[in-house]
């Protein structure tokens, strides 16, 4: 009876560790030392989101579970860093990179069992860094009729 209970707490444990995101995860790590850090849940985030502003992503909306957002003004260099090695090591995606007069954006997306669970956007400045984390349950097919829907054009250098 005992190794039962045993084996019953571990696998709680373990069941309740893997509902945390890989970016909650960095999140928690750095909030400290981010200037503006928020962490809000989608359906009370998207109160105060203009419908106007999203109204051809609104699909894409829909499927966010969790908002968390990073704003930095100092050690950029030393955060993106850690930063890359994050996204190596959890192994994410990058779906495209725009490098625009010294800003950088990218986007990166976690995908398990071909349904995207993370996107992070990265926007990278000479006086800021943003991260912005959605943790998400959305197919690749249904990211894909988003995409076309839209007529946003991806493409690779």
């Amino acid at each position: 009876m005992k190794k039962f209970s045993l084996i019953l707490v571990v696998a709680f444990l373990s069941v309740s560790c893997a509902t945390k995101s890989s970016f909650h995860s960095f999140y928690s790590e750095n909030k400290k030392s981010s200037d503006f850090s928020i962490s809000t849940p989608a359906f009370f985030a998207n109160i105060f989101i203009p419908k106007d502003d999203i109204k051809e992503y609104e699909d894409l909306f829909k499927k966010v579970k969790h908002y968390k957002v990073m704003v930095f003004a100092n050690e950029t260099a030393s955060l993106d860093k850690k930063f890359e090695r994050f996204i190596k090591r959890k192994k994410y995606t990058s779906i495209f990179r725009v490098n625009d007069s010294g800003s950088t954006i990218q986007f990166f997306f976690l995908e398990n069992n071909n349904t995207i669970k993370e996107m992070v956007l990265k926007i990278k400045s000479d006086d800021s860094y943003v991260l912005l984390g959605l943790k998400t349950n959305i197919s690749n097919s249904d990211f894909e009729t988003i995409i076309e829907k839209n007529n946003i054009k991806i493409t690779s250098n």
